[in-house]
């Protein structure tokens, strides 16, 4: 006798299961339980009685299980019988079947499962049925799929819940109507049958729409007709994207903004400096008039503000140029020694207002006569050695200028690699401390910015100068025991100079 999907079920129409040796149950899905067994079904399922196993709740299944019923389910209510490997757990102990489902109706009109049982091949290995177990269980959606018309072999439960179950015969499931782009499926069965695997992204249509996955795809051997077929592992990947989109759209919301702000600075570099310098020029000229004591403290205290609000002015509108691309070099002759004198003259008389000694020196292997952007130069020497000024209270600050020492003179042709070091016996960084040391607006803590004041542009706009001048900067530092900055420049040659001789001294 058969048992019809459709027409609702007395149990007594079972009675013929009753003398087969093979467990057969009904299992009712909605309530997860069983709501009849046939004896060998009774000791399948260790049960004490018919009504001890009735009334068992079987309801902890996994969100797996929860989806391979739910498939299986879909496909009886079409007619088909299904022929699985489970895994169940009677009292606990595992047992692993093949179960044949077919599906039934209860009297009371709801769906459920005739399951019958058939004993595994003894020739399972327990690493098989692990993987098999593993299988049904995972999250990444696992299908085979034939090479010669696309049509799917099996899915997993993972794979049945995104994408439906595989199709009767009369409506194969193709693999290039999973995704959004054939093209990939059609790339992924040519690699398969060249015995190549196929790993990238793809949008593919499931049940619940587009969804992004990341694919596996690989040719592997049918286990039931031995041929080469195609195994996609594809895992969900579409919140990472939504993310990741986010993220990107954030990140070039702020670069936008930054780069607005820095273009603007720049574009109004003109006009702020210009008052700052009608200020400073014209408090020179009373300072130079006759004036009574107290009115010329006044006036150098007026002077020494704005000189010390136009560096800071000045270092803001110059890393807004940097950061805006419009800042452009000037190369032009110069003499580097006369350069490093003129320099340091102005810090020398601060280094010795301090008790510190400043001491420089250009190598005899420096040529003199170089090419360069003479501002930018003293720039990068005022940033470094005004902050090792600083930030020493007592001992010395160096500087030494020779050439890169894996440079030899003809490696750049007209040009010449410089190395600026500039050594202090100051208070030193941290190794985190050093990591922030080139970020703008940044010192070491706020009782720094407290105590030496700055804007914490000095060192970015160092090591952006040395970058514009085909180098940059690496730094070292001990607590307590001072900093090393050396700063890699490439410099042109001016040609034949004096450049020879030791500098000492500013």
């Amino acid at each position: 006798m058969s048992v019809s999907p459709t027409a609702p079920l007395d149990f007594a129409d079972l009675g013929h299961y009753q003398w087969l040796n093979v467990p057969a149950w009904v299992f009712d899905a909605e309530k997860a339980r069983i709501a009849w067994a046939n004896p060998a079904g009774l000791a399948y399922w260790r049960a004490d009685s018919p009504q001890e196993l009735l009334e068992r709740d079987l309801s902890d299944l996994s969100a797996a299980a929860q989806a391979r019923l739910a498939a299986t389910m879909a496909l009886h209510a079409e007619g088909q019988t299904t022929r699985e490997v489970w895994t169940l757990y009677p009292r606990g102990e595992p047992v692993t079947s093949t179960l044949i489902g077919r599906g039934i109706r209860l009297l009371d009109g709801r769906m459920a499962i005739l399951f019958a049982s058939e004993p595994l091949a003894a020739s399972y290995d327990a690493a098989v049925l692990r993987g098999i177990e593993a299988m049904q269980h995972t999250s990444v959606r696992v299908a085979l799929h034939r090479l010669d018309n696309g049509s799917a072999l099996m899915r997993n439960p993972a794979a049945t819940s995104a994408f439906g179950p595989v199709d009767s015969g009369s409506r194969p499931s193709r693999l290039a109507a999973q995704f959004v782009e054939p093209g990939i499926a059609e790339r992924i069965v040519t690699q398969a049958r060249r015995g190549q695997t196929f790993v990238g992204e793809a949008e593919l249509n499931t049940l619940q729409g587009r969804r992004w996955h990341g694919i596996d795809a690989r040719p592997v051997r049918d286990p039931v007709t031995g041929d080469t077929v195609v195994q996609i592992n594809a895992r969900d990947i579409s919140d990472l994207k939504a993310y990741q989109h986010a993220l990107e759209q954030a990140r070039d919301a702020a670069e936008a903004a930054n780069r607005a702000k820095s273009t603007f600075l720049a574009n109004m570099s003109h006009e702020i400096r210009t008052p700052m310098n009608g200020v400073l020029g014209l408090t020179e000229l009373v300072l130079a008039t006759e004036l009574d004591v107290r009115q010329r403290q006044f006036l150098e205290l007026a002077y020494g503000s704005a000189k010390s609000l136009m560096a800071i002015i000045n270092d803001i509108l110059d890393l807004s140029k940097i950061e805006a691309q419009k800042l452009m070099l000037e190369p032009a002759p110069l003499r580097l020694r006369e350069l490093l004198r003129d320099t340091l003259a102005p810090l020398q008389i601060e280094a010795a207002g301090k008790g510190l000694a400043l001491e420089a020196a250009v190598s005899e292997q420096v040529p003199d006569a170089l090419v360069g952007d003479a501002s930018r130069l003293r720039q990068i020497l005022n940033n470094l050695v005004g902050n090792a000024i600083k930030f020493t209270a007592s001992g010395s600050v160096e500087v030494a200028i020779t050439r890169e020492p894996e440079q030899p003179a003809e490696s750049h042709g007209h040009a010449v690699a410089l190395l600026i070091t500039v050594s202090d016996t100051g208070i030193g960084m941290t190794p985190e401390e050093l990591t922030h040391a080139f970020e703008p607006f940044t010192q070491a803590d706020a009782s720094i910015t407290r105590r030496y004041g700055g804007t914490g542009l000095g060192l970015s706009i160092v090591q952006r100068l040395a970058l514009l001048m085909g180098g940059d900067v690496q730094a070292s530092s001990t607590p307590g025991q001072g900093s090393v900055f050396k700063v890699a420049l490439i410099l042109g040659l001016a040609g034949p100079g004096p450049g020879a001789g030791l500098f000492s001294g500013p």
